[in-house]
């Protein structure tokens, strides 16, 4: 009996792992891009560009213990102003779950923070072996005024 009780716990994973294309599906493409300073074109390394804007969430609610846990800040431009922020996806097995757009939010100290939404009339390359692709070009960031 303890044998058949294991093989039932087994028998999902087995499932899972062999049917990734099937239950796996991407409700966030890849964005790639670069961040240069709108009036210099100077690449602007160690800007913030993360997922979201700022009315994320409900403002009336602080966000529940889950939400703050899958909070993601976002990543950092290197020296020449470029930046990847990954794709991510879910298991889903009853459902298909997609995206419709992605918002995207790039910020630098001195700068006017910059934000966009992302449809899939912006992805360059969409692939069943792979993420879909959201190449967002060149970023321009106005400095603030002075």
């Amino acid at each position: 009996m303890l044998e058949i009780s294991r093989l039932i716990l087994f028998l999902p994973v087995v499932f899972l792992a062999g049917c990734q294309s099937g239950v796996t599906h991407y409700i966030a493409p890849e964005v790639t891009g670069r961040v240069l300073a709108a009036d210099t074109h100077q690449p602007l390394s160690g800007a913030t560009v993360q997922r979201g804007g700022s009315n994320q969430g409900n403002a009336f609610q602080p966000p529940k213990g889950g939400q703050v846990l899958i909070q993601y800040d976002g990543v950092r431009t290197d020296a020449d102003g470029k930046f990847v922020l990954q794709s991510k996806s879910v298991i889903a097995l009853f459902r298909s779950p997609g995206w419709w757009s992605a918002p995207v939010m790039v910020s630098y100290s001195g700068y006017e923070t910059f934000q966009t939404n992302y449809t899939g009339d912006n992805v360059v390359t969409n692939t069943s072996d792979g993420p879909p692709l959201v190449d967002a070009g060149d970023i321009l960031l106005h400095p603030l005024a002075k």
